[in-house]
């Protein structure tokens, strides 16, 4: 069974990720987020770099290793998401990529098709710990979540996992709430507490 092809929700997470960035106040950059370790200016500086990283890699290039991201102006962060989409859109624009394999820094290969998977994840949960720590849940994309929970249930194994594994890049999944709404569904899958107040936001 071929792999689905989510290639047009990794370019809409693109979009996605513009709007919310485009709302942020300087006030706002210093504010913590849900994804432990970031506060908002650096989950910005993150976010961009893996919007150029996936584009880069639909070309092929192997990213370096590492997650050093440099600092991008608050002003100029919604031009450089769009800019990379641009470049995503063209990289991942041949079928054939989908099933080809490609190398990682950390010495794993992964098919075209999971790598749009992770992507997609990574900005659409990018894009609602940003939303959620700067009051803009509303401007999140209601098209984007289900696709981008589908992509990180596709691609995300046990093994990446903190609990299982240390130093695995994703947190253990939340319980979500029974009421959740499809965003809180990938936040809880994505290791986020999608309820919890500020004060309980992890600072490392």
């Amino acid at each position: 069974m071929a792999d689905p092809d989510r290639r047009t929700a990794l370019l809409e997470s693109y979009e996605n990720a513009a709007v919310i960035v485009s709302g942020i106040t300087v006030e706002k950059v210093t504010q913590r987020t849900p994804c432990a370790g970031y506060d908002v200016a650096g989950l910005i500086d993150h976010m961009v770099e893996a919007a150029h990283r996936a584009a880069a890699l639909g070309r092929g290039r192997t990213p370096p290793a590492g997650d050093e991201a440099p600092h991008v102006e608050l002003a100029d962060a919604p031009d450089q998401l769009r800019l990379a989409a641009e470049e995503a859109a063209q990289s991942w624009g041949d079928d054939s990529q989908l099933s080809s394999s490609f190398a990682m820094p950390w010495g794993e290969r992964y098919s075209g098709a999971t790598l749009v998977n992770m992507y997609l994840a990574e900005l659409a949960t990018h894009a609602w710990d940003l939303a959620k720590a700067t009051g803009q849940l509303e401007r999140l994309d209601p098209f984007l979540a289900t696709s981008a929970l589908d992509g990180a249930r596709a691609m995300l194994k046990p093994e990446y996992r903190d609990r299982v594994s240390t130093g695995s890049p994703f947190g253990a999944e939340f319980p979500p709430p029974l009421d959740a709404d499809d965003w809180e569904l990938l936040a809880a899958f994505m290791g986020r507490d999608p309820r919890a107040s500020l004060e309980r936001w992890p600072s490392e």
